[in-house]
């Protein structure tokens, strides 16, 4: 029993290790081809960084939907979603306290808080995410792109403008080598993702455990560990613009994309007890995070705690401990 325990947590820890290699790989290359076309780190922290370290919990998810593991989907993207808000921006904001940009608050957050609480309603609506309820997410994940686009496409073409204005100045285009890494690391997501289920499932069922708490805590914990290593690293470097667009772009991505995917592949039955805890947390620290940012236009050290407090009684409750 023990050496079956010991053999399924070593190959969640590859998995998880493949999760976050594969994530590294994808946003360190990604990064570096997004910044050749003068695309600012906002625009690069919401699009190429949240989706490429949003890309675990797209491909868990999926992984887990095709076998019939939709606790693991519907507890990967809650759980994910929670330790991006309260772990990450808590942790973050620990770190350094993170300046806010006024523009966020009119329209980067609200269509976070949106999209959180259209998700929750097609959640506790029937408890089920049909192909109905994944059309919608997946309409509002084509608006949040045509929106990114937009200003993505007016940033590129001031970047080319300076361009010409400095002609003698060198191209900083990007190699091929750089977009064969990126689908390197897609590679070992795929891998690392088939890993990590296959794991989760068998210690699950090794220590009795309901297959949503694993998904809400060990592997919603080791999908956003590409978001928290690059939000830390980020915040380190005071690039603060790369480090909360990272986060809000994950979490909708995590909702109308993943949650979309998964619904569209299996219709995902939500637990009616996630109503009494993770639903209800869910909505309370993306709401709050509205409040944190307008006072006095920046997440302090204080803030960041409380944040990270909210994830602590989260996993607590969630575990059992409490």
């Amino acid at each position: 029993m023990a050496e079956h325990l010991l053999i399924q947590l070593a190959l969640l820890a590859v998995g998880l290790y493949l999760l976050w290699g594969g994530a590294e790989l994808l946003v360190k290359y990604s990064v570096q081809v997004a910044s050749s076309f003068g695309i600012s780190p906002l625009i690069i922290g919401l699009t190429v960084v949240s989706i490429g370290t949003s890309l675990p919990e797209l491909f868990v998810s999926t992984v887990a939907a095709i076998e019939n593991e939709i606790g693991i989907s519907i507890g990967n993207i809650l759980g994910s979603n929670i330790a991006n808000l309260g772990l990450i921006l808590g942790l973050g904001a620990l770190i350094y306290p993170l300046p806010v940009q006024k523009t966020w608050l009119r329209r980067e957050v609200p269509f976070m808080i949106l999209v959180t609480l259209v998700f929750v309603g097609c959640a506790i609506t029937g408890f089920q995410i049909g192909w109905a309820e994944g059309v919608l997410l997946l309409l509002l994940f084509a608006l949040f792109v045509s929106y990114i686009l937009r200003y993505s496409l007016r940033e590129m073409a001031e970047f080319e403008e300076l361009q010409k204005a400095h002609s003698d100045a060198k191209s900083q285009s990007p190699r091929v080598i750089h977009w064969l890494l990126i689908a390197v690391g897609i590679a070992i997501l795929v891998g690392g993702s088939k890993l990590t289920v296959f794991a989760a499932v068998r210690l699950a069922e090794k220590l009795d455990v309901n297959n949503t708490i694993i998904g809400l805590t060990l592997i919603a914990l080791g999908t956003s560990l590409p978001e928290l290593a690059t939000t830390l690293v980020s915040a380190a470097k005071k690039e603060v613009d790369l480090a909360i667009g990272n986060i809000i772009g994950s979490n909708i991505f995590n909702l109308v994309l993943v949650g979309g995917i998964t619904a569209f592949i299996r219709p995902v039955e939500v637990d009616h007890t996630m109503l009494f805890l993770e639903i209800p947390i869910l909505v309370f620290i993306t709401l709050i995070v509205w409040p944190i940012m307008r006072t006095d236009w920046r997440i302090i050290r204080g803030e960041g705690f409380s944040l990270l407090l909210v994830y602590i009684l989260f996993i607590t409750f969630s575990a059992g401990i409490l």
